[in-house]
């Protein structure tokens, strides 16, 4: 019985550990909306931000 409940502890930290992990790569992949806003050139929302690159 010991065991088991060194798995239930261990799938539980696991859990926490892959939380904490998945929400530090998207905050670090996803820009925010101040950080897009202070890439556009102009406040026209049809022009896309200067970090797309030029046509």
């Amino acid at each position: 019985m010991v065991r088991f409940g060194y798995m239930l502890v261990s799938a539980v930290v696991a859990a926490v550990l892959a939380a904490i992990g998945v929400t530090a790569v998207m905050a670090a992949i996803n820009p925010s909306a101040t950080e897009v806003a202070s890439n556009v050139s102009d406040n026209d929302p049809a022009t896309p931000p200067d970090f797309y690159g030029t046509r």
